[in-house]
C-alpha cells in the first residue's frame, strides 16, 4: 500500500495554501483567477478558513514576473500547498515553476487542476513536479483535500506503520507515488451552483481598473460538440447548474463599480439561459452612465430580433457566435448542429445593431478537405456576414476528437496547444498552404504566432535597466544596452536574472553579439520562457549571425513555439522558435535589401520625427516591416490608415502613440 502523506508540511499553525494563475502570454488584463477565487470562496463557506490560510497570488508579480521572481515570491512565503490552475496556454510554463520550487521546497505539496488535467493527457499526469491532480470542478475536492491535510496534522502518527494514503481516497483526485498515480473514483458535481459564494462579492479577486471581469452563469451546455470542453462529464441536462441571477448582475455591478473595462461571460450560449430576460433586463438597469462593456459568446440560431435588442440595450458590445465550418458534412463529423441559415439570420441581427462580432472558421476539422473550407468563406460572402478569423483545429485532452482521432487519421502535437498536423483529407503541406491563404484573405499577416505579445518598441511598463545603471528597479522589462560600455556583462547578467518580466525588450547600439550573448544567457538560462524582442539599431548584422544568436539562445520550448508550428515546411520537430524577435532599426535610405532578412529579423525605418506626405509616400512603396519615429514627434504624426494601407507596423517612443495604433492593431 502507499505510505502516509508527507508529514512535514503539517504544523500546529494555520495551513498555507497559495492559489496561483499564469496569464495569457499576449493578455495579462483578462488574467482574473477566477477558479481559484471560487475555490477559497467554497473553502470559506465550509468554515475551513478558520484552520486554513488560503492566499490567491498577486497579479503584480503573477501577470508580470519572469520565472525566478515569482519562485523567489513563492519560496519566500513557504506555504504548505501550492495550487496550479492549467490551462494550454499556461500548462507548460506552470510545471516548470512547480519543478523550480519543488527543489527549493521539497516538502511542498504541489496540486494542479484545470481543463489540461485529463485522464487522456499523460504528459501532465506523469510531471514529477506534481503531487496531486484534480479531475473536473474543483471546489469540493479542493474542500476535501484540505479537511484530509488538517486531520492528518491533527492525528497521532506514533503507531503508522502501514496505514493507507489518505489523499488516494479523496474523490475527483489522484496522488503520485513515485512513478505511480493513484486515481480516487470520480466526483459527483455539484447539483447545486448557489452553494459557491462570489469570490468577487467577498473580496478574494480585487480588479485593476482597465480589467475584464469574468462572471460565469452556468456550467452547462446542451451541445455535445466534439471538440470542446464546455459541459463535458457533466452531462446536457441543465437541473441547478445556474449560478443565481442576481449574483451574477451583482457581479457586473461590482465590477463595473471597481474600475472594469469590461465583463467576459464565462457561458457557452447566453442567450440560451432559462433566465435569459431577467438577466438582461436587470442589466439594463445597473449598466447605465456610462455602460461597462460585455461580451458574450451566443448561440447563433437562437438570436432574434428582441434577444439582441435587449443584449445590446444591457451593454453588449462584442459577441462571438462561432460558425466553425458551413460544410455540414464536417459539422456533423463532431457532433454540432447548426442551421446554417438560421445561424446567419442571428448574426446578421448582431451587425446591424453594431456589435463586434467575432466570426470563427477552425481548420483542420475532420470530414473538411480544401475545397470545403474554401466553400465555407464563399459561403460568408453570400449571407453577407462581416470579417472572420481562422484557427487550427485543437485536438484537446477530454474531447470527442481526441478520443476518435485515429478514425480521421488525425496527428497532433502531444502538447500545448495540441494544434492538427495531419488529417485524412489534407496533410500537412495542404494546412500550411491553406492557412497561408486563409490568414490573407481574412487581411492577418500569415507570419503572426498567435498570442505572441506585440512589440513594445521603445517604452516600459514596469522598469528599465541601462548599461552599468544601479540600483536594480525591482522588476525590468527594458535593456537598454550600449555594447561600448565599460560594463561587466557577465555580473550584470546574474543581476538582471532576479528581476527581468515575462517579456524583456533590449535595444541595442553598437552591436556586438559577443557581448550580448555575456548579459543575455544569465537572464535567460534563469528565466528560460522570456518573449525577448531585441532592437538592434544603426546596424546590419549578417543574417547568418542573427540565426546562430537565435538558435543558441537560452530558451525552454513551450506553448508559443508550438503555436508558431506552421511557419515551418514540415512539421518536425513540432514547433518553431518564437523568440526571440530581432528588429533591425536603421535610417531611412540606409542601402540594404530587407528580403534578405525574411525569417531572420524585421526592418523598421527610423524616419524623422514630423515625415512629410511625400517621404511617407516613399517609405510605403519601399519594402520592410515597419517604420520608427524620432523621439519627440506628436501623436498623429503617422495616419493610422496609411499603416494599416501599407501593412506596416509602426514602434513610437509615446506610450499614447502606442495606443492609438493599436486599436487599429498595427502596433
Amino acid at each position: 500500500m502507499p505510505g502516509v502523506i508527507i508529514h512535514s508540511i503539517m504544523s500546529d499553525q494555520k495551513l498555507k495554501v497559495l492559489l496561483l494563475q499564469l496569464p495569457v502570454p499576449n493578455n495579462p488584463r483578462a488574467n482574473i483567477p477566477l477558479a481559484a477565487g471560487y475555490l477559497k470562496a467554497y473553502a470559506h463557506k465550509q468554515g475551513l478558513l478558520e484552520q486554513v490560510d488560503v492566499e490567491i497570488m498577486s497579479r503584480a508579480v503573477v501577470d508580470a514576473g519572469g520565472e525566478t521572481l515569482i519562485v523567489d515570491e513563492i519560496a519566500r512565503r513557504r506555504p504548505d500547498v501550492l495550487g496550479l490552475s492549467l490551462y494550454t496556454w499556461n500548462s507548460e510554463r506552470s510545471l516548470l515553476l512547480a519543478a523550480r520550487v519543488r527543489h527549493l521546497l521539497p516538502d511542498l505539496l504541489i496540486v494542479v487542476g484545470g481543463p489540461e488535467v485529463q485522464h487522456d493527457n499523460p504528459w501532465v499526469l506523469a510531471h514529477p513536479a506534481v503531487d496531486v491532480v484534480v479531475f473536473g470542478e474543483g471546489e469540493q475536492t479542493f474542500a476535501a483535500l484540505l479537511r484530509t491535510l488538517l486531520a492528518e496534522r491533527d492525528r497521532d502518527h506514533s503507531l503508522d506503520v502501514l496505514r493507507p494514503c489518505p489523499l488516494c481516497a479523496v474523490a475527483g483526485a489522484g496522488h503520485r507515488h513515485g512513478e505511480m498515480l493513484s486515481v480516487a473514483p470520480p466526483r459527483t458535481a455539484l447539483a447545486d451552483l448557489g452553494e459557491v459564494p462570489s469570490p468577487y462579492l467577498l473580496g478574494y479577486l480585487p480588479l485593476r481598473p482597465g480589467d475584464m471581469a469574468l462572471v460565469e452563469c452556468s456550467r452547462w451546455c446542451p451541445y455535445r460538440c466534439s471538440f470542446c470542453l464546455y459541459g463535458r462529464n457533466m452531462g446536457t441536462r441543465l437541473g441547478n447548474r445556474l449560478f443565481p441571477v442576481e449574483r451574477v448582475v451583482a457581479e457586473v455591478a461590482w465590477a463595473r463599480e471597481h474600475g472594469a473595462d469590461a465583463v467576459h461571460f464565462v457561458e457557452a450560449n447566453l442567450n440560451l439561459l432559462p433566465y435569459f430576460r431577467q438577466l438582461t433586463a436587470a442589466l439594463q438597469d445597473i449598466n447605465t452612465d456610462p455602460q461597462i462593456k460585455l461580451y458574450a459568446e451566443l448561440r447563433g440560431e437562437q438570436l432574434s430580433e428582441e434577444s439582441v435588442r435587449a443584449l445590446v440595450d444591457a451593454g453588449l458590445r462584442a459577441a462571438e457566435v462561432g460558425l466553425q465550418s458551413a460544410n455540414p458534412r464536417a459539422l456533423a463529423a463532431v457532433d454540432r448542429r447548426t442551421d446554417l441559415l438560421k445561424w446567419s439570420a442571428g448574426a446578421r441581427r448582431l451587425y446591424e445593431h453594431g456589435v463586434e462580432v467575432f466570426l470563427d472558421v477552425i481548420l483542420g476539422l475532420p470530414a473538411d478537405d480544401e475545397t470545403s473550407v474554401l466553400s465555407t468563406l464563399d459561403w460568408i460572402a453570400e449571407q453577407k456576414l462581416g470579417p472572420y478569423d481562422i484557427f487550427t483545429l485543437q485536438v484537446l485532452p477530454g474531447t470527442g476528437v481526441r478520443e476518435h482521432a485515429a478514425r480521421w487519421s488525425l496527428q497532433f502535437q502531444d502538447r500545448p496547444p495540441y494544434y492538427v498536423l495531419a488529417t485524412d483529407r489534407m496533410p500537412y503541406e495542404t494546412l500550411r498552404a491553406l492557412r497561408w491563404e486563409l490568414k490573407e484573405r481574412a487581411g492577418f499577416d500569415p507570419r503572426e504566432v498567435e498570442g505572441m505579445p506585440e512589440l513594445a518598441g521603445y517604452r516600459s511598463e514596469h522598469g528599465i535597466w541601462s548599461s552599468g545603471r544601479e540600483p536594480l528597479p525591482r522588476l525590468v522589462d527594458y535593456l537598454d544596452v550600449d555594447c561600448e560600455a565599460p560594463v561587466r556583462w557577465d555580473t550584470a547578467g546574474r543581476a538582471l536574472a532576479c528581476h527581468v518580466a515575462s517579456r524583456v525588450t533590449i535595444r541595442v547600439r553598437n552591436f556586438d553579439a559577443a557581448k550580448l550573448r555575456r548579459l543575455v544567457w544569465p537572464i535567460a538560462a534563469a528565466n528560460p520562457t522570456i518573449v525577448w524582442d531585441v532592437l538592434i539599431e544603426d546596424v546590419l548584422p549578417d543574417p547568418a549571425e542573427l540565426r546562430d544568436l537565435r538558435a543558441a539562445w537560452p530558451h525552454a520550448i513551450g506553448y508559443l513555439d508550438r503555436v508558431a508550428v506552421y511557419a515551418r515546411p514540415a512539421p518536425e520537430p513540432p514547433w518553431e522558435k518564437a523568440t526571440p524577435r530581432f528588429v533591425l532599426v536603421v535610417p531611412w535610405g540606409t542601402p540594404l535589401d530587407p528580403l534578405r532578412y525574411e525569417r531572420t529579423a524585421l526592418v523598421m525605418w527610423r524616419l524623422p520625427r514630423s515625415p512629410s506626405p511625400s517621404l511617407l509616400a516613399e517609405v510605403g512603396a519601399y519594402s520592410g516591416d515597419g517604420i520608427v519615429v524620432e523621439e519627440g514627434g506628436s501623436d498623429d504624426v503617422v495616419p493610422a490608415e496609411w499603416l494599416r494601407d501599407n501593412g506596416l507596423l509602426l514602434l513610437m517612443w509615446s506610450k499614447k502613440q502606442c495606443e492609438r495604433v493599436r486599436a487599429v492593431k498595427h502596433c
